[in-house]
């Protein structure tokens, strides 16, 4: 497996040019960010993968926001009590959106019995909570995170993606009356 202190100096070409199965393997390794070691906006690389089916499976995701495209994600750098992030979208005319809204956690993964930041999308009302969207993040150097996202609270067949810094600033969302937090919901 790969050495730790190569990975010190990773970019985000380096996880993109890893096979699925490497990737996995890799996402195994590594450890959670710290508490509040995640602050900020960072920016967001979608996995494309190394064969037809990945690189379908991206293309679709990319076609289906009819012209929206995802940016990356902001952290409060706070986890739990109500703590929870955005997702930055450019939309067609150009302008910012933050909305997309996530709880922010530390929990156990259903990947790898890991402790693991989790994302989970199902604590708001959203299109990502209604079908129990989990990101998880692993930290692959200072500026440098490897990500999981997994429908059905984190049971399916995850995808990958990079979040990259260094972060900008965390701003908030821009409707923090939208995407009220589910009932029952821990965030």
């Amino acid at each position: 497996m790969l050495q730790a202190d190569l990975m010190e100096t990773w970019q985000v070409p380096h996880l993109a040019a890893l096979s699925y199965d490497a990737l996995l393997e890799l996402f195994k390794s590594l450890d959670a960010p710290a508490v509040g070691e995640v602050a900020g906006e960072y920016a967001g690389i979608d996995y494309f993968g190394h064969d037809e089916e990945t690189f379908a499976a991206a293309l679709g995701r990319v076609k289906a926001g009819n012209g929206t495209f995802w940016l990356g994600k902001g952290f409060p750098g706070e986890e739990g009590s109500g703590a929870s992030g955005y997702n930055r979208l450019r939309q067609p005319d150009g302008t910012v959106s933050r909305r997309d809204r996530f709880g922010v956690h530390r929990g156990i993964s259903p990947i790898d019995g890991k402790e693991t930041l989790m994302l989970k999308y199902s604590d708001f009302d959203n299109a990502a909570g209604s079908i129990g969207f989990l990101d998880e993040i692993r930290k692959v150097n200072d500026r440098l995170f490897l990500c999981t996202g997994t429908p059905e609270e984190g049971t399916a067949t995850p995808g990958f993606f990079f979040l990259a810094g260094p972060p900008a600033p965390f701003r908030g969302v821009d409707d923090p009356q939208g995407e009220l937090l589910r009932e029952g919901a821990d965030a």
